[in-house]
């Protein structure tokens, strides 16, 4: 009886992983293969028994975020990327990608399966204006707390990234030159697709 053997032909998933928010490269994101052919997932289950070996379903981004998996069989497979050390910052994203079947006459020749994916950033935004409602330029906004802040646009727009997310209500602290400081409470929700509601001031001069 002949046994039927996994053929695994020069193949490779490959792509980026950047900030949803700035749209720049991240490094050292974990990107793992979370669903992949049976007959792939059985290999890959007996290989992981024998020597503890995860390097061919686990990877991590270069510093220019690029990733890539080779010698892959074809089928249907589910990566997902995440980023273990700042997991309160950042979400997770999926993305499924099909390897072809083997094409006769490319032998030798790699075929590239492209999975760029968009990592989820803690955001707080808004608009901060003055009792008049012109917008106030260069106000300071900062979490108490936190080390990070930001300042205000000439719009009078701002935008805070990467604060770690809690279910704890924070303070959000904003002032400008010539303007008494206000502050207002806020939850910095976990990261993921959906924006965080926008956090708009009213300074009173």
């Amino acid at each position: 009886m002949v046994q039927s053997q996994l053929i695994r032909h020069q193949v490779a998933i490959a792509g980026q992983v950047i900030n949803a928010q700035t749209k720049k490269a991240i490094a050292k994101v974990e990107v793992m293969i979370t669903k992949a052919p049976d007959a792939f997932t059985h290999w890959l289950g007996l290989k992981s028994l024998q020597h503890g070996d995860r390097s061919s379903y686990l990877t991590r981004t270069a510093f220019d975020g690029y990733f890539h998996f080779w010698d892959l069989p074809e089928g249907e497979y589910t990566l997902t990327a995440s980023l273990p050390n700042a997991a309160r910052r950042y979400g997770t994203a999926m993305i499924a990608v099909t390897v072809p079947s083997y094409i006769e006459g490319i032998e030798g020749k790699i075929i590239m399966t492209a999975a760029d994916m968009e990592l989820p950033i803690t955001v707080l935004n808004g608009n901060i204006s003055n009792q008049n409602g012109e917008p106030v330029f260069m106000a300071k906004v900062r979490v108490k707390g936190s080390t990070e802040s930001t300042f205000s646009n000439d719009k009078g727009q701002y935008s805070l990234i990467g604060l770690e997310s809690s279910e704890i209500k924070r303070i959000a602290i904003v002032s400008a030159q010539g303007y008494q400081p206000t502050s207002q409470s806020v939850v910095i929700s976990h990261p993921s697709t959906d924006l965080q509601p926008p956090l708009n001031f009213i300074l009173q001069g």
